[in-house]
């Protein structure tokens, strides 16, 4: 069994200096977020890796450009999986893929068996633009495709360092609290903060597709933050709380109270958007963290400032929530699930099983998915969505062969984080179990641009935990 290095959680039990300066915040002699001489750091670190860290925090944003509107109308309903948009992500990401390829002129080194994955899926993708019905979607979809791989691609080949994997935890981890305040802001107004530079948009209350919850005859709007769905934000927080979970093992005594904080915040954000599959994963991912930090206080004295402010964290925040939102709470527990979420998601996924039956080796075409259910299905327009199932989904668009070569990859990035069998690899790859299992119950993973950003960040933080040596207590 691993455990945290042993003069890093001298914090729990040694540190009895009480002077206080500013650089403490995130510096400091016991495991700090990153390296401590930052300036020196900042100097030294190239412009792709800079926009990469802007990137990942801005993964929420929603900011974008939508091209030719009337192309993405299924009568009077505006449907998200028919549109061309352009986001500031991609602004971004392209500017950091340029500056990378003229800094580092990186190689794609076909030996490694996860790049040969990765240039066979992206192969059988552009194979299925000879079959599909709407090409221009087609195409639009695949370069949404190339973009997500190389996204796996660049952070497999420059993450190398654990300070990169930890900065980019601490970017999601505060970029997910700012999400939560704006959710929770939501929630108690009752509807958008007008923040429209930043994507944010929340339907008055009525309108058709809003999400909401329903208590004693009243319908209530869920937290959106900046991001389509409630069921995206609380995905997007449970990776910025698991991110919190393994950062509060790191840095000074404040430090930690500070990300303590932190998770009381990200905790009531996920309540809001009461999505049960997230309430339930972050009611996993808490008795885990909890499990392990209680485990290495008891086998080896250490841990015990981190247990005790993770404790104090959940406990706080859920008694604080069931306290004052008992009414709510069961009424989303107890609501007929049946007529509900469960019964969309069976007609979806039947429908998903219906469309990959038309083409079940190499499905009706990437980006056709929405295309070909208007032929096959009499349904409302909202209806029109995808498999709320990921592998579904990819089986439907890209056939079994497409949906079995994603699953391999998924394998073969597991697998290598669970050898490494230290703190971090094996963080990354409790977060890759958890989001697996929940890309059966939903498709934004596969559909939705901060969704896929998200999901395939992960992938490529597991790809580049074999950059890593394998001792737990290695130096960055």
């Amino acid at each position: 069994m691993f455990h945290p290095s042993t003069n890093a959680n001298m914090t729990d039990n040694k540190e009895n200096n009480t002077t206080f300066h500013v650089k403490h915040l995130f510096f400091g002699s016991n495991k700090p977020f990153w390296p401590e001489n930052v300036k020196q750091y900042l100097r030294n670190t190239a412009l792709h890796e800079m926009l990469f860290y802007i990137f990942v925090f801005l993964i929420p944003i929603q900011t974008r450009i939508l091209y030719l509107p009337e192309k993405a109308y299924i009568n009077w309903y505006f449907s998200y999986h028919l549109g061309f948009f352009f986001y500031l992500t991609d602004i971004i990401f392209i500017a950091l893929i340029v500056s990378w390829f003229l800094a580092e002129k990186p190689s794609f080194n076909l030996k490694l068996r996860i790049n040969r994955l990765i240039l066979a899926l992206f192969a059988l993708i552009l194979a299925t633009l000879f079959h599909v019905k709407r090409i221009d979607i087609g195409v639009y979809q695949s370069i949404k495709w190339l973009e997500l791989l190389l996204l796996v691609w660049y952070v497999y080949s420059t993450f190398h360092k654990k300070h990169q994997f930890h900065i980019t935890l601490f970017l999601l981890y505060i970029s997910g609290v700012f999400q939560a305040i704006l959710g929770i802001l939501q929630f108690y107004l009752q509807h958008s903060l007008n923040l429209k530079l930043l994507g944010e948009y929340v339907a008055p209350l009525g309108t058709a597709g809003l999400a909401t919850i329903g208590v004693a005859g009243t319908k209530i709007i869920r937290a959106y933050g900046t991001f389509p769905h409630p069921n995206l934000l609380g995905a997007f927080l449970l990776f910025s709380l698991i991110s919190g979970y393994f950062l509060v093992s790191r840095g000074t005594r404040f430090t930690k109270w500070l990300v303590g904080l932190g998770m009381i915040v990200l905790i009531s954000g996920i309540f809001y958007t009461f999505s049960r599959s997230i309430w339930i994963a972050a009611g996993i991912s808490s008795i885990v963290f909890l499990g392990y930090y209680l485990r290495d206080f008891l086998k080896t004295g250490q841990s015990r400032l981190t247990f005790l402010i993770l404790l104090s964290a959940v406990v706080v925040s859920c008694g604080t929530l069931v306290f004052t939102y008992k009414d709510l709470i069961v009424s989303r527990a107890t609501e007929n699930i049946q007529e509900s979420a469960l019964a969309s998601r069976k007609l979806f996924n039947k429908n998903g099983l219906t469309i990959m039956s038309q083409a079940p080796l190499l499905g009706v075409g990437v980006g056709n998915y929405v295309v070909v259910a208007q032929d096959l299905f009499d349904l409302e327009p909202w209806q029109y969505q995808p498999a709320h199932n990921v592998f579904i989904f990819l089986a439907a668009e890209l056939g079994v062969l497409g949906a079995a070569l994603f699953a391999i990859i998924l394998i073969e990035l597991l697998k290598n984080s669970w050898q490494k069998k230290n703190f971090l690899t094996l963080t990354l790859f409790f977060t890759g179990i958890i989001f697996i299992l929940l890309a059966n119950f939903d498709h934004y993973f596969a559909t939705i641009q901060q969704g896929r950003l998200t999901f395939f960040l992960l992938l490529g933080l597991l790809a580049a935990t074999n950059n890593l040596n394998h001792d737990h207590a290695s130096p960055d």
